[in-house]
């Protein structure tokens, strides 16, 4: 009758340690921290934007638009209740990479667009890069 009691605390605690790891937070990459872990993706939008020589106002054109990450290396951008130009679709997409954990890699069409990723956290982007017009660097703050 003793070994069955002890047998039984045995059990019940491999079965309390198990589940204790299984509750254990996993660290979280900038991956998930960019796209979340849902299949609807986190979506962003642009708060700020800051050209090397000080902030700019941008337009409310460009601060209701919003893109959404997907898990699955995919993105949307969309335009929001504001066009800038009425030819602008009202959503575009593509694919999307981190690489070696401090580049952000954005391609759609034919396009190709680099972005150091300067800070990244659960509701804050903040991603500069440097455009050939005017060899300007632009750096978005995105909240979401």
């Amino acid at each position: 009758h003793l070994t069955m009691v002890y047998f039984r605390l045995l059990i019940l605690s491999l079965i309390l340690f198990s589940s204790c790891e299984l509750n254990e937070p996993k660290p979280v990459g900038r991956e998930e921290l960019i796209a979340g872990t849902s299949n609807f993706g986190k979506t962003w939008q642009i708060n700020q934007i800051e050209v090397e020589l000080g902030a700019l106002t941008p337009k409310r054109c460009i601060t209701d638009n919003f893109i959404t990450y997907f898990p699955n290396g995919r993105y949307e951008m969309n335009e929001g209740a504001t066009k800038c130009e009425s030819t602008d679709p009202p959503a575009i997409s593509g694919n999307w990479i981190i690489e070696d954990d401090e580049t952000l890699i954005i391609t759609f069409s034919d396009s190709v667009q680099v972005w150091d990723i300067e800070s990244l956290v659960e509701n804050q982007q903040i991603i500069s890069s440097e455009f050939e017009e005017g060899s300007r660097t632009y750096t978005l703050f995105s909240s979401n």
